[in-house]
C-alpha cells in the first residue's frame, strides 16, 4: 500500500465511529480499573492499617472524580460524534492526554498501587496508555495536527494493520484511486 493511500485510510479510521467508540469504551474501562484498584486498596488497608497510603486520599478526592468526569464527557461527546460533530470528542481526547499533568499535581500515580496485587495496576495503566494513544490519534486527525508522515509512524499511532485499513475504502473505491 502506498503512503498516500495509507495516510488517507488511517485518517478515515481515526475519525470513524467504530474507532471513536473504542476510545470511549477504553475510557470507561480506565474508570472501572481505577475503581477496582481503589476498592482493593481500601480492603487491604482495613486488614493492614500500616500500608503505604502515599497519595491515595488525593486520588479519592481529585484523581478519581476527574477521570470519571472525563469518561462521562467522552460518552456525551460520542453521541454528538455519531451525528457528525467531532470537535467535542477531539477535546475529550486532548483532555485525557493532559491527564498526566493532573496526576503530577496530586503526587503521581502513587505508591499505594504497590500495596495491592500488580494485576490491578497493569489493568489500569495498560488501559490508560492504550486509550490515550487512541485518543491522540482521534484528536490529531480531527484537529489536523499530524506533521508530514507522522501518522504513518507506529511508534506514535500504535500498530497499523493494512488489511484492516482496506475496510475504510469507500464503495467502488480502490487503492489506485488514492494514489
Amino acid at each position: 500500500m502506498n503512503k498516500k493511500a495509507k495516510k488517507t485510510l488511517l485518517e478515515r479510521k481515526f475519525i470513524s465511529i467504530i474507532y471513536i467508540k473504542e476510545y470511549v469504551d477504553g475510557y470507561q474501562k480506565i474508570t472501572e480499573a481505577l475503581d477496582a484498584g481503589m476498592k482493593e486498596f481500601e480492603f487491604q488497608l482495613q486488614l493492614n492499617p500500616n500500608l503505604n497510603i502515599d497519595n491515595f486520599k488525593q486520588w479519592q478526592v481529585r484523581g478519581a472524580p476527574n477521570i470519571k468526569r472525563g469518561a462521562q464527557n467522552a460518552l456525551e461527546h460520542f453521541e454528538k460524534a455519531k451525528q457528525g460533530h467531532l470537535t467535542g470528542i477531539a477535546s475529550s481526547a486532548a483532555n485525557l492526554r493532559g491527564l498526566s499533568r493532573d496526576v503530577d499535581n496530586i503526587g503521581g500515580f502513587g505508591e499505594w498501587w504497590h500495596e495491592i496485587d500488580i494485576s490491578y495496576w497493569d489493568s489500569f495503566y495498560n488501559t490508560y496508555m492504550q486509550t490515550e494513544t487512541i485518543g491522540s490519534n482521534i484528536d490529531y486527525t480531527i484537529s489536523d495536527y499530524w506533521d508530514d508522515d507522522e501518522i504513518l509512524r507506529e511508534t506514535i499511532t500504535g500498530p497499523i494493520d493494512e488489511q484492516e485499513l482496506l475496510s475504510y475504502l469507500e464503495p467502488n473505491e480502490s487503492l489506485d484511486d488514492l494514489a
